[in-house]
């Protein structure tokens, strides 16, 4: 068995993860590399390095990585060209009255093309738009519309807790995320504590959803009635601390008594589920939520109506690019080397 070295690149800032063969290159993460694609040559970013077997990439054979990005390499890809092509949409778009917000615009390396990304609230016809962008930049362009999960990813910002976006940060793929998550987590009953400023449901809500769930699932369910083991003291509880792992019951004579979860024995076990909320609390969850609109395009991972068109500006010969599918593409399948990417 032949093992060879791996190296996973990324076209940008928490973006989707790519392998490439280095070759006799010394490569490390942090360095700029050009890798060769459908769409030509693109400057890339290391980010990972793995040892692997061939076995693993037998069916998708992986292109190698041409050379290490050079200073002038770095040049052509510079962000004045990209603010001058951000610049020049936007007026563009007043020109013809379109209702569209221009997010963000990426060169491809050499400067013969730009992904300008958008949004707006239906479908636009922006077939003159994007051949005149492509006569004004001298360049083909290729305009792409995102929902609002990717708005936020593309634009970035900060959340509520203070923090950069995780989407635009280190989050390569968005997830699933149900507002039973926050129900489970005990959130305050207020849009602007569950929903991020993608107007959707917060992608942090998963990262201690496991973590609530085996707790709650060491918890007696509500209202069944217990005993705790030293004192005998018995009753029913009547509200559960996940956290702290603590239960209150009420016994008989209408005290409530604090425990340990670990220190009561269950007489009689109540058929509430041991992960639901308090019955009071779990009826009135959510009457201020827009829940429909917060939990919608989950599935679609906020991809919208990723409707796309590409123009060129260049000799006719040149054929306009397709729809890019590297945003749906799972990033732990291991893609050929080179394949479409924004």
């Amino acid at each position: 068995m032949t093992y060879r070295n791996i190296v996973g690149v990324q076209f940008r800032r928490a973006g989707k993860i790519f392998d490439f063969l280095p070759g006799e290159l010394n490569l490390v993460v942090g360095d700029h590399v050009v890798v060769d694609t459908e769409r030509g040559a693109s400057l890339a970013r290391v980010v990972r390095v793995n040892f692997a077997d061939d076995v693993a990439f037998a069916a998708t054979p992986l292109k190698p990585v041409m050379r290490k990005a050079s200073d002038g390499d770095l040049r052509e890809t510079s962000d004045s060209a990209i603010d001058e092509a951000l610049k020049v949409a936007r007026s563009r778009v007043d020109h013809f009255g379109l209702n569209m917000r221009i997010l963000k615009a990426e060169g491809q390396f050499g400067g013969n093309k730009f992904t300008v990304y958008f949004s707006a609230p239906g479908r636009v016809d922006f077939r003159d738009l994007v051949k005149d962008l492509a006569s004004a930049l001298r360049a083909r362009v290729e305009l792409k519309q995102v929902g609002s999960r990717d708005e936020a990813k593309l634009v970035g910002g900060l959340g509520i807790c203070g923090r950069e976006y995780c989407c635009s940060s280190f989050l390569r793929d968005f997830v699933p995320v149900s507002i039973k998550m926050a129900k489970n987590q005990n959130l305050a009953l207020n849009p602007n504590k569950v929903s991020g400023g993608c107007g959707r449901l917060l992608c942090c809500l998963t990262y201690e959803n496991d973590a609530y769930i085996d707790l709650r699932s060491k918890l007696p369910p509500l209202k069944s009635r217990v005993r705790s083991i030293e004192e005998g003291i018995s009753g029913v509880i009547i509200k559960t601390d996940v956290l702290n792992q603590l239960i209150v019951i009420e016994t008989g004579d209408g005290r409530q008594v604090t425990y340990k979860a670990k220190d009561v024995e269950i007489v009689e076990r109540s058929e509430i589920k041991s992960d639901d909320m308090d019955t009071t609390e779990a009826e009135s969850w959510g009457e201020d939520l827009d829940l429909a609109n917060l939990v919608s395009d989950q599935k679609k991972s906020g991809q919208g109506n990723n409707s796309s068109q590409t123009s060129s500006g260049g000799p006719r010969n040149q054929q306009g690019g397709s729809r890019d599918d590297r945003n749906s593409r799972p990033q732990n399948n291991r893609p050929q080397g080179g394949k479409k990417r924004p």
